[in-house]
């Protein structure tokens, strides 16, 4: 199997995984579980398709060949217009995952809800037109 089908292949399995655990309404951490997921799912599709367009060495650093550059990097390197809603949404979902842990509260749940299903909308059509599944 080629690196970049690896990749792929846990970026839908951790895709599934996000789904999964904020679909499981007694699941106490499901904003937490569901950034962490759904971050790595879209940190790998993303390092898959930088390969599919420039080769393996696109996704480390320049400095550091056997350190794979960060989600931050990747979704800098894709969409480059930092006003995209797309990577806005993305970079909330980052910033989501690096805060979690230290506090989110139960009733915040509601509120992230629109952006996560827009997170999860945006993967489904860019995994599409990336990399031609459905």
């Amino acid at each position: 199997m080629k690196l970049h089908e690896g990749l792929l292949e846990k970026s839908i399995e951790s895709f599934k995984m996000a789904i999964e655990i904020f679909n499981k309404p007694l699941i106490k951490y499901r904003v937490e579980g569901f950034s962490y997921y759904m971050c790595i799912a879209w940190e790998l599709m993303l390092k898959s398709y930088l390969i599919k367009q420039n080769g393996k060495s696109s996704i480390y650093y320049p400095n550091h060949p056997d350190r794979t550059i960060s989600f931050e990097n990747c979704i800098q390197k894709v969409f480059t217009n930092n006003k995209d809603p797309l990577r806005l949404n993305l970079e909330k979902m980052l910033e989501l995952k690096m805060t979690s842990p230290s506090f989110i509260i139960p009733e915040y749940e509601y509120i992230f809800t629109p952006l996560f299903q827009s997170c999860i909308f945006n993967y489904a059509d860019k995994l599409r037109v990336y990399h031609d599944i459905e």
